[in-house]
């Protein structure tokens, strides 16, 4: 009893350092498992029935040791009951359990910390979300990315430093809680495995908000150069502030829906019809596919007519800051990307064929 006392106050100090603590505990365990199973074999083998071979002992230690019990063997001579009460039950099943609840604690600590967003995430070409202005905003961007059947599997890595955890727990999103000013957060985040990243407004009543959003583009991409980056911004006039940036795409916001507010005044119901091919959850979706370097100019008319018939409508023709609706005499060059509203999305190859 006195050494089963010893062994549970010295494990209970070493369990401030962790790694130490793991790898004694464990050596205890092993050494229990083997010097009962040694002294079993060597007192037991001539007197009990079916020890034959070492592994049988082993077997009836580690049994033992789990308090599983099997009952197909036991200890018959003095000896062996003697190193089954030592080596089992005052080392053994100490040093066991205390590894146990050691293992429990960590994979339990584990999670707690990556809910609270203070642990490091492990994720690959994953969407990092950035900020988190509220929990139907953020839930409504999580619900459109998994509703893209490409993107249905994806990780998603918030991340945010004015909530202590996420609000909600859905299936492979995880949360880093820091600054997004800070590299550090997106380290934790894995953003260089990232496959790209949506910047949203901190506050949307904050004046500032575009300078911090700007702000945390340029980390997010010192970080991550090749990142594909969109990020939100409120008001149009500040589009300036992301100038030095290489942010792929900037949506502002509130002047979208101040179009649509006023083109659904002149011509109802294109609101309607804007939501159904924006969103990825019902209807035909809005597509882009890159035109590739190595690609031929095609009439873009011709494009469009051909498209037709395999129920894919080309709508429009993005060049750079250019959109071209108007397809007579124009061509879908290499560098151009191709918007059309169909199924799903199709590549280059698909869209090019005759």
């Amino acid at each position: 009893m006195l050494l089963r006392l010893q062994l549970i106050r010295v494990t209970r100090r070493l369990r401030a350092r962790r790694v130490l603590a793991f790898s004694i505990v464990g050596l205890v365990v092993l050494f229990s498992v083997l010097a009962n199973a040694v002294m079993f074999f060597l007192f037991d083998r001539g007197v009990n029935e079916g020890i034959e071979h070492f592994g049988d002992a082993l077997w009836y230690s580690v049994i033992s040791i789990t308090t599983i019990g099997y009952g197909d063997y036991s200890a018959q001579s003095v000896g062996a009951r003697l190193s089954t009460i030592v080596f089992i039950v005052l080392v053994g099943l100490t040093s066991f359990s205390v590894f146990f609840g050691m293992v429990v604690d960590l994979v339990t600590e584990s999670a707690s910390q990556l809910h609270k967003g203070i642990g490091q995430v492990m994720a690959d070409d994953h969407v990092i979300i950035v900020h988190f202005p509220d929990e139907a905003r953020v839930r409504q961007l999580i619900d459109e990315i998994r509703s893209d059947p490409h993107h249905k599997s994806e990780e998603i890595v918030i991340i945010a430093d004015d909530i202590d955890e996420l609000p909600f727990r859905e299936p492979d999103v995880l949360f880093v809680r820091g600054s997004a000013h800070d590299a550090e957060s997106y380290e934790r985040a894995s953003a260089r495995t990232a496959r790209m990243a949506i910047v949203l407004s901190r506050d949307y009543n904050d004046p500032n908000s575009d300078a911090v959003v700007a702000a945390a583009v340029s980390m997010l991409e010192s970080v991550n150069p090749d990142i594909h980056s969109v990020a939100e911004c409120l008001q149009d006039r500040h589009r300036a502030l992301f100038a030095s940036t290489r942010c792929d795409a900037v949506v502002s916001a509130v002047k979208m829906a101040g179009n649509l507010l006023v083109q659904e005044i002149h011509d109802p119901g294109v609101t309607r019809v804007v939501e159904v091919l924006t969103s990825n959850a019902e209807g035909d979706t809005i597509f882009s596919t890159p035109v590739p370097d190595s690609a031929a100019p095609v009439p873009a008319d011709q494009l469009a007519t051909s498209l037709i018939p395999r129920e894919v409508n080309m709508i429009a023709l993005r060049r750079g800051d250019a959109v071209i609706t108007l397809f007579k005499g124009e061509h879908a060059n290499p560098g151009d990307r191709v918007i059309y509203i169909a199924h799903h999305r199709h590549t280059w190859n698909e869209l090019a064929r005759t």
